[in-house]
Formats: C-alpha cells, structure tokens, sequence
C-alpha cells in the first residue's frame, strides 16, 4: 500500500477501520526506511488523530510507530514497556522544566547541539516546537547572560509569559527598557527587540543569545530596512563577544554569510509535529464567489479558525462578512470586553461590532492590549473566529485547527511568497490538540521558492546600508567600506559623532537640516535653545523641519498630515487632551468626507502607536543633534536639548512606567484608574510592583478591567513582587 492510498483511507474513519491492520502493516515499513521518514511521519501524525477508532490490541504497535518516527511528545507515558524501550524515552525527556515534557527527536538534536557549546542555525516549520529548546537550555543555568530576540512587542510578552512560567523563580527576567538587572547572583534573561538591545548599555557579558525569525537579517529586500540593519547589528555585536547562538526561522534552504569562525551547525529540516490538509480554490483576487467561499467555509466549522487578510480593512470587511451572512448571534463571554470598549472608543468601530458576536479582530491598528485579550479569548473558546494581518505571522502564537488564507497578499497588495504562505499556513493544527491542521486558500496556489538568507555585515560593498556600516567598529569593515565612511565625513560640516548616531538619516538629509538650522538661527535664535518643553513658535520650527526634510511627507501625509503646522497642531492636541479615547473621538469627528468611523478610528491608533510613539521622538532627536552640532561648534552658545520631548512622545505623554505596562495587557485607561489610587508611576518595576500590590476592591473597576489585571497578576515576574531597593542595581 503506497503513501497515497494511505492518505486516502485516513481521510475516512470507516475506510481506516475496515483497512488498520494492512495501513499500520506499511506504516511500519515506511517508519524503518529512512528514506520515506518524512512521509511516514505525517501519516503517523493522521493516524493518531483516529486512534480512538483502534481496538486496544493495535495500542502498543502505534506507540512504537510514534517512537519510530521521532515523536516522542506523543508517547502514552503510562504504558509500561520493556527498560530498553523506557531507557530511549527517558533520553527524550525535557530536563528541568514543569511537567513530565518530552523531546521529539528534532528537538532532543537540537539541544545537545546547544548543550555541547556549538552555535546552532535550526530551520523548521512553525509547530516544531523551537522555543522549547530555548527553555530548557537556560534551565541548565550554563549561561549567565542571554538575550532572546524577538520581532514584536507582542511576541516579548508571549515569550516572558512562557519563559516565566518555567524560569521565573531561578532568572531574573527583563523585558524593557527601563528595567535594571538585578544583582542577587541569579542567570539573566532579557527578551527584547532588535532596538530595545541596541538601546541597552548592560549587555557586554552576553553569553548566549537568540534570533527568533533570522531570516528578518537578509536585506536584500531593495529598500533599506531599518529594523534588519539592527537585527544585523545585534547579531555582530553579541557574537563578537563570542557569545554561542541559536538563530531560528521557518523554511530556509542555506544560509550565506555567516564567518567561519563561528563555527555553527546549520539545520534544516521539515520534521512537523501535525499534518495539513491545504486546499487551493483558486477564485480570482475580485470574484465575488471569494466572499461566498468565506462564508461557506465559516458557516461549517465548529472549531477555532484564523483568518488572514491582507491589511486592517480587509480583516474588518472579511469580520463584517463573517457575523452578518452567517448569521452570528449576540455572545455572553464577549460582553463585559464590548462594554468597556464601548465606554473608550466610538461604537461603531468594526472591531467592536464583531466582538458582539464572537468574532476578533487582530492586527497592527489595535491597542496591544486588545490585542492580548482577542488572544486570549480566542484560546479561551469566548471566540470561535479570529481575523488577523501580517501579525499571524509576527506576533500571534494559538492554536487553531483552521486556517484561511482570504487575500493572497500583504498590506503593500504584494503577491505573498511561498515563504510568508508556509509561515501562515503553519498557524494551522497543534501538537497533542489539532492533528491535522486545515488550510484553505481562496484564490491560487503561489509559486515555490528556494530561501537563502544573506548576512550582509561579512560581505560589504556598495549595496551595503550606510546606517550599517556607522555602527560597526572600524576593525569589522572592509577598506572598501572604510573609504565610504571617509567620503560621507569628509563631505560634512557635521562632526563624524553626530552623523554616525544620527545613522538612520540619509547624509544628504543631515546636511540640508545642517543649512536649514543654520539660516533659521540667524533670523531667530531662540527657535533651537529650548530645553525641556517648546513654546509654540519652537514646536512649530521642529515640525517644519520634520516634515519638510526628514520625514519629506512620506510617512505623516499617510497619517493625513500634510504640513508641518498640521503635526504641530496634532501634537498639542495630544497633549491638551485628558485621554486617548477623547483623542481618538475628535479625529472622528474630523474625518475628511467618505471616510468611515472604523477607518478613523484606526488611523487614530496608527498614528499614535506607529508616528508618535516611535517614528516622532527619533526624527525629533536627529534634529536635536543637528542643533546642537551648529549651534555648540559654529554659532558658539548653548545649544538646545529636546530629549525631554522625545521620550514624553514615546510614551504618548503618558508618566514612561504608566505606559509600559499595555505590554503586559493592561491598557492605559486602566492603568490611569490605578494611578488614581496609587500616585505617579515613574518606571515599569514601581508600575509592577503597584499591579502586584494594589487593592482592586478600593477602585471602580468595570468587570473587564476587573479580569484584565487578575489576568495579568498571574503572569507577573517575581521583581513584582520585590521592594524598590531590592531592584536597583
């Protein structure tokens, strides 16, 4: 019986019965021919998503068939079995950790790697469980110092969540950029972004370290990336210091650029831990049958499903589509959530729409702690359906037994790879709960590729960023590179220091700011002096700058900003007003013509997580340096200093410690509630260490903001839980 005529009787449960003894029969031949160990592995996996149908007598050769195949998690611990047998099991089990773990044999490779000192490059598919083995090599206490690396604010929660759980009481685990490490003797874990470890000046002693998604290190996208410039920085940095490395990613076939004196075991592998069951429609990108198949599709499951979509309107449309043509009712275990959001944003907004009826939206526009919550909620069976972005792939990690790939495309209407279709599709099933995962894609089939990731710090030349290079030592650069540098410093009035922290403005900008600053302060020199706060006339000067040659229009007018005294105006709207939801509903009322309340109110929350909390205080610091460069070295007075306003915009005007904590799922609005009570929050540990402490029956709580702070309580750190002396340093 081949593969093929297997896979057929497993998609029936009377064929399999009728057929058990001859499939187990060629499974076993398969499982012991390494060549068809891929193919025998999957149709394990569909076997024992029909195990209950299985007379007890076939019990002891499917746990072998497990075994043989390499997975391991799936073994019925409490079978007994000859010492032999239990010995090989015994091997497999995850030192260390809560609860009686196992390896599967992908996994168990993987750490010994680790384990033996060598630095490891794993390629594999989603559901392989890369993360465990992260786990259980800090378990064994061999490194003192680790960075874990992760694309999201989203992905450092989840990631803190689950290293807390295991490790919380033996490591000290720091997530952000305020906290301070602790001097008490215990191994360090800090989980952070590319920029947030750029950012950090406590991470020389790095002996291990983590690259969750390497393949972001590859800049050969055409336009430079900032965030892979900094990932490529992290990496050079820390594996300088002779730091061991585990880089990890899905569907990747080599791996170019990595210097020999690393030393690395590169792994690629298609070991999965489920099945997938993938079916193309192939309908047109503006059929209309697409939305029918939707809504078929929808009406017909009964189990949690992921939609993608490719961009925040497409996944309100596609919530719409779903609640109304499938006739979905009012739920009770969404409604205190609905409530509390309808008392802080405009009702109308679609995200509030479908909660009312079991269906979450997910993606970049909503608040991180909605976004938290959706989650939850969704693992939690409170919502059968939930429509995500490009943050299926970045940022949410559930389980779902089905998957609809909606729109073949990402949000800039680019055709998806065969590389982000894998990294969707992989969303799909889960080990021990979801054997085989269901992917339905509504349009055609994409093309295969073949995925080189190229590091490009060990192969410099002309296409290598400038921004890269600024921030390399000099002995890390090639000549030719150095005489690039030579060129950029020797063609500017402004000093080497300023134009290499300043790396992420293109030269030609920093000039054009350096004549700019230079004609305005001999009309006006009190325009760049001010420190702290600006009068009106000193915030509208930096906004002209910002938009007319830093940002150049590019990225405000998409926030429907088109001059420099609209972002002025916008800016002291901000901060005059007594909460975001306030905000929010006046840039509602304010919306051009057309535009609907959902797309107001997401523009809103864009441009205050997107603009103002990150790109405003960095185009605003350029500009304080470039001052400060001509006024201290060519005008002779005292030069301004506007990172006060830099760091007040990243925290949205909010006290930095109150703020910080919508990254562990409390939203603003609530932790304004405890503030109330508890006085000023000046950093994120005083903000931990109120959410542990704090009385919640001596404030008014709605009951979503009631279970949104039990919620969180449980996966606090335990620095929460310590004193303020005991955190300093």
């Amino acid at each position: 019986m081949d593969a093929e005529t297997i896979r057929k009787h497993l998609s029936h449960r009377d064929a399999f019965i009728e057929n058990r003894f001859a499939i187990l029969n060629a499974l076993v031949r398969m499982a012991n021919d390494e060549r068809n160990a891929v193919v025998a592995r999957e149709l394990v996996i569909r076997t024992l998503a029909l195990r209950t149908a299985l007379d007890a007598g076939y019990d002891e050769l499917l746990d072998s068939l497990v075994r043989q195949v390499g997975l391991y998690p799936y073994v019925d611990q409490n079978r007994p079995r000859s010492f032999e047998d239990q010995l090989v099991i015994e091997a497999h089990r995850v030192p260390g950790l809560k609860g009686d773990r196992l390896f599967h044999s992908l996994q168990l490779s993987v750490f010994q790697e680790l384990v033996g000192g060598r630095n490891v490059v794993l390629s594999a598919p989603t559901s392989v469980g890369k993360s465990l083995v992260i786990d259980a090599v800090l378990t064994t206490k061999r490194h003192k110092r680790a960075v874990i690396i992760v694309p999201t604010i989203a992905l450092i929660d989840e990631t803190r969540r689950r290293i807390n759980y295991s490790l919380g009481k033996s490591h000290d685990i720091i997530t952000h950029p305020g906290q301070r490490r602790l001097d008490d003797g215990r191994p360090t874990v800090y989980v952070l972004t590319q920029e947030r470890a750029l950012s950090r000046k406590d991470l020389d002693g790095v002996d291990f370290f983590v690259i969750d998604e390497f393949y972001k290190l590859d800049l050969r996208g055409g336009e430079t990336d900032e965030r892979a410039v900094d990932l490529n920085l992290c990496f050079h940095r820390f594996a300088r210091q002779g730091a061991q490395f585990y880089l990890i990613g899905p569907n990747i076939a080599d791996v170019r650029g990595l210097a020999s004196e690393y030393r690395h075991v590169f792994l690629p592998s298609t070991f999965s831990t489920v099945a997938l069951d993938i079916v193309h429609f192939d309908l047109k990108k503006n059929a209309p049958e697409r939305a029918g198949k939707l809504v078929e599709l929808c009406r017909g499951f009964t189990s949690p499903t992921l939609v993608y979509c490719q961009s925040p309107r497409s996944a309100r449309e596609a919530a719409k589509l779903i609640y109304t043509e499938c006739d979905l009712p009012m739920v009770e275990t969404t409604r205190d959530a609905v409530e509390w959001l309808e008392r802080n944003f405009p009702s109308e907004w679609e995200v509030i729409q479908a909660l009312r009826r079991g269906v979450g939206i997910h993606h970049g526009n909503v608040p991180r702690a909605l976004q938290q919550y959706m989650v939850r909620a969704f693992e939690d069976g409170h919502i059968k359906f939930l429509i995500c972005t490009s943050t299926m792939i970045e940022g949410v990690n559930t389980v779902a037994e089905n998957v609809i790939i909606f729109d073949r495309r990402r949000g800039n209407n680019k055709t998806i790879d065969d590389f982000t279709f894998r990294n969707i599709a992989g969303r799909a099933g889960r080990m021990n709960r979801y054997f085989i995962g269901k992917v339905y894609v509504l349009e055609g089939a994409v093309d295969e590729g073949d995925h080189v990731v190229d590091l490009p710090i060990e192969k410099q030349d002309d296409t290598t960023p400038l921004s890269l290079l600024l921030d390399l030592p000099n002995d890390s650069l090639t000549r030719y590179s150095q005489g690039r540098l030579t060129e950029v410093f020797s063609g500017s009035k402004l000093s080497e220091a300023t134009i290499r922290q300043n790396r992420y403005v293109p030269i030609s900008t920093q000039n054009a700011l350096f004549d700019a600053i230079d004609e305005l302060h001999n009309r006006n020199p009190a325009l760049f002096t001010w420190r702290g706060m600006p009068d009106s006339e000193q915030l509208l000067a930096v906004c002209d700058l910002i938009f007319d040659l830093v940002d150049q229009g590019s990225g405000l007018r998409r926030h429907g900003i088109f001059k420099g005294s609209q972002l002025q105006a916008v800016l002291t709207g901000l901060m005059a007003a007594p909460d975001f939801g306030s905000f929010i509903r006046r840039r509602v009322d304010e919306r051009w013509e057309g535009q609907s309340v959902s797309d107001a109110v997401e523009h809103a929350l864009a441009f205050l997580r997107n603009y103002v909390g990150y790109t405003f205080g960095r185009q605003l610091m350029a500009v304080s340096r470039i001052q400060a460069d001509v006024l201290s070295r060519f005008k002779g007075s005292r030069p301004g200093d506007y990172s006060l306003l830099a760091a007040r915009a990243e925290s949205l005007f909010l006290p930095a410690g109150l703020y910080a904590l919508d990254e562990y799922g409390v939203p603003a609005e609530v932790a304004l509630k405890l503030m109330r009570l508890t006085g000023p929050i000046d950093d994120v540990d005083q903000g931990l260490r109120m959410l542990a402490s704090v009385a919640l029956d001596k404030i008014d709580l709605m009951p979503f903001e009631r279970n949104i702070i039990e919620s969180v309580r449980r996966s606090l750190p335990p620095r929460a839980f310590l004193s303020a002396d005991d955190v300093a340093e």
